[in-house]
């Protein structure tokens, strides 16, 4: 998929997490008593009298739990239930710090596969051609023959008519019509016309060096997938159905089979070039689509706003970004999924986690998740398949009720765990929860000058950027 159709990760924690903690404002708390910002040990009558230290003791119903304030306070134990999504399962939570338990990958496995046929002497078309095959076109071509013979005999054409003249396509002049598709990328103009006028302001002439305008609009006009007198009852997606069948080999005339099957050909395509580093990353992802769908989604916080919704899973390593390397399209309630046994006690948004890396389970894996999919059961499952979870756990989403009623100022922070899970809670903009079964916690102390040399002291978990770096895909 294009790089527009990647998830927007940083753009998911808008206002939650940031990379610089520069925009916290002052806090009287922590420029009152500078030792007990920097830890330093008081006896217990004092203690007892600093208000301070007071408020950050709190009742809850299962017990005491104490948050980490600005000069980290010694943690004591934390019992209770996970919330919202795990409320039927008693957890027994440990504020004691601890490493987690890591897991080996062999890095020798991830990068470009030996069934990638482009080398480094390669040019951009056996790129293309890797993905977007000669076979895939010829298949396009005779679709697109024939719906405009079907449309010629069907319509009565006048002299003036723009297809009155058809000739049928190769796929050579296909090749050139994508690549100009391509171009129009990169060349933003108002209107199709545009790009053939003679016009200085507008004129560029590389596009009529490969192309008339009369043509390119005709095959615009005419370009098919599929073979618009076959057809076939409640399948969605049924204008692309030939081609997957094409790249499958098969003919599937069933009605009832489901779509998927000719989507696994088309992520295939994108599996067999690369296999995916130590760290991945899950989102949902909006193509844009401006015409008539029955399954288009709108979605504010997405670039295109309207389009075709679909999950994806990108690499996260620095050289991979915005690769997908597994999709699966959502077109409704109907969307189906291969369902793994051992999931079923998943939720839909923790199976579609699974779905997806089906194939990179047991392996040492770092996936990373939005707080859609992220729950302490979904990290709970992916450790008895070797793969650690990192992700924002939604409010009730999995957290402990202690950790999730507790009220921080700004600078504190409070964390718990249960086996290798740990639950992070500090305050942001707004109280940030994340989940990790991959990485440990420290509270160290950070220092900040304001405009007027005010000097600020403030806590932060130490590995939060970290993860924030890993999530940038």
């Amino acid at each position: 998929m294009a790089r527009q159709n990647s998830p927007d990760f940083q753009q998911l924690l808008d206002g939650y997490i940031t990379d610089d903690l520069s925009d916290l404002e002052t806090d009287e708390d922590t420029t009152e008593d500078e030792s007990s910002e920097r830890g330093e040990s008081s006896d217990n009558s004092e203690q007892a009298d600093d208000p301070c230290i007071a408020r950050q003791r709190k009742r809850t119903r299962g017990g005491e739990a104490v948050m980490g304030g600005p000069g980290g306070a010694t943690p004591t134990r934390v019992r209770g239930a996970a919330a919202g999504r795990n409320s039927s399962v008693k957890w027994d939570w440990s504020s004691t710090p601890f490493i987690p338990k890591q897991l080996s990958f062999d890095s020798s496995s991830s990068g470009i596969s030996d069934a990638c046929s482009v080398t480094d002497s390669s040019n951009e078309l056996d790129f293309l051609r890797e993905f977007f095959s000669d076979e895939l076109l010829d298949m396009i071509v005779i679709e697109t023959n024939r719906y405009a013979q079907q449309y010629l005999r069907g319509n009565a054409m006048t002299p003036r008519c723009r297809l009155a003249n058809w000739t049928d396509t190769t796929r050579d002049e296909m090749y050139l019509f994508f690549c100009i598709m391509l171009l129009m990328s990169h060349n933003k103009k108002n209107r199709i016309n545009d790009y053939w006028s003679k016009d200085e302001v507008y004129e560029e002439k590389i596009f009529g060096k490969l192309m008339s305008r009369d043509r390119f609009l005709q095959l615009l006009r005419v370009l098919h997938f599929t073979n618009n007198t076959i057809r076939v009852e409640n399948d969605k997606l049924q204008k692309i159905r030939p081609v997957m069948e094409k790249l499958q080999h098969v003919r599937k005339d069933d009605p009832k089979t489901r779509i998927e099957e000719y989507l696994d050909v088309l992520r295939e395509r994108s599996q067999i070039v690369m296999k995916p580093g130590k760290h991945i990353a899950i989102d949902e992802a909006l193509i844009m689509w401006c015409g008539r769908l029955g399954f288009r989604q709108y979605i504010k916080s997405k670039r295109a706003r309207f389009g075709v919704k679909a999950f994806v899973l990108c690499p996260s390593d620095e050289e991979w970004q915005g690769y997908s390397w597994n999709f699966h399209l959502y077109y409704g309630k109907d969307t189906y999924m291969v369902e793994d046994p051992k999931a079923s006690r998943l939720s839909v948004s923790e199976r579609i986690v699974v779905f997806l890396m089906k194939d990179l389970l047991n392996s040492g894996r770092h996936v990373i998740t939005d707080n859609w999919y992220t729950s302490l059961r979904l990290a709970d499952y992916l450790e008895t398949q070797r793969t650690l979870l990192t992700g924002v756990v939604r409010s009730g989403g999995g957290q402990p009720k202690e950790v999730q009623n507790m009220k921080l100022d700004k600078k504190q922070s409070v964390f718990a765990r249960k086996g290798n899970a740990l639950v992070v809670k500090w305050i942001d903009k707004k109280d940030v929860c994340v989940l990790t079964t991959k990485y440990t916690v420290n509270i160290v102390e950070y220092k900040k000058t304001y405009f007027g040399n005010q000097t600020v002291f403030f806590n932060r978990p130490l590995h939060i950027k970290k993860i924030i770096r890993k999530w940038e895909v």
